[in-house]
């Protein structure tokens, strides 16, 4: 079912908004070529931007409120002290390719996503964007899913996933989901008690996803970029319901002050150069209901 856009701007003036997260009453996201967390009061407006030491990718905070963020091109998780930022893990000697999206689960531990190769080089065809819609494009290099302990050690709990993205836990049922962007689906995973991941169930999508969020449902909102919406889905992967968007849709996330706002991060494109030109990403965001089927 698609619904109609009646989708209103909440920010804009930015360069590639993403990674989105409802946290304590304000709307946090990433500006990942200004190189900027923004946070949002949406009661007055008012907005608080926190500079980073390069790209940043996906945000969380652990248990006790400190800030997390990924430096996708550092492939470093930094942790926010007072002011300042610290290494809370280091991926380099291990990660050849970009970090992407993180969550922090209820015990400290973060889970990331590594890229595998550049997007960017395999983007540049109506015929490429085709194949990777449909899932039948063959990844140069497939990635995995790091978890990180809160003391910064890390190791791997997942292989062989085609473009590793955006990434939720679900703590009502101790499910991880991470979306496969040139897979063209999601995978699922159960969380066992020392942060390992089992029980890999592949989720197709028909479409390249990109951020995700979850919903008091437990359905997973999910960014289609070059469908310019975003779809909901069962975490049996049953398609339910689809919201356009005025451009390309690249992240999503649910909150606001009922908890029933969807959040759209959105951008006229990918490309760098342009972005930083055009300023003109923002977010669009919508109300909700509860799916009909469940």
């Amino acid at each position: 079912m698609t619904t109609a856009s009646s989708n209103t701007t909440v920010a804009s003036g930015f360069a590639f908004t993403e990674c989105p997260r409802w946290k304590d009453g304000h709307l946090w996201f990433v500006d990942m070529h200004l190189e900027q967390i923004i946070s949002i009061d949406l009661e007055t407006d008012n907005l608080t931007v926190i500079e980073v030491p390069g790209s940043p990718g996906g945000i969380g905070w652990l248990p006790d409120g400190r800030l997390v963020v990924v430096m996708m091109e550092q492939r470093q998780i930094l942790r926010r002290e007072g002011d300042n930022w610290v290494v809370h893990a280091d991926l380099s000697a291990d990660v050849p390719t970009a970090l992407n999206d993180l969550v922090v689960d209820q015990a400290g531990r973060c889970y990331v996503g590594e890229t595998g190769f550049d997007p960017h080089d395999y983007l540049s065809t109506p015929d490429d964007i085709e194949h990777v819609t449909v899932g039948k494009f063959e990844c140069p290099s497939l990635s995995r899913i790091f978890m990180v302990e809160p003391e910064g050690d890390y190791r791997v709990v997942c292989e062989g996933v085609a473009f590793g993205n955006g990434i939720v836990i679900d703590a009502r049922t101790q499910h991880l989901f991470i979306a496969e962007s040139f897979g063209a689906r999601l995978s699922r995973f159960d969380i066992d008690h020392d942060g390992s991941l089992s029980n890999r169930v592949q989720l197709p999508l028909g479409f390249a996803p990109d951020g995700i969020g979850l919903d008091d449902w437990g359905c997973i909102w999910v960014s289609d970029v070059f469908g310019h919406a975003a779809q909901r889905v069962t975490a049996a992967g049953e398609l339910l319901e689809r919201i356009p968007t005025r451009q390309l849709c690249l992240a999503c996330a649910v909150g606001g002050p009922s908890g029933n706002d969807l959040f759209l991060c959105s951008s006229p494109t990918l490309d760098r150069e342009q972005c930083l030109e055009k300023l003109e990403s923002h977010i669009e965001t919508t109300t909700i209901g509860p799916p009909a089927s469940v």
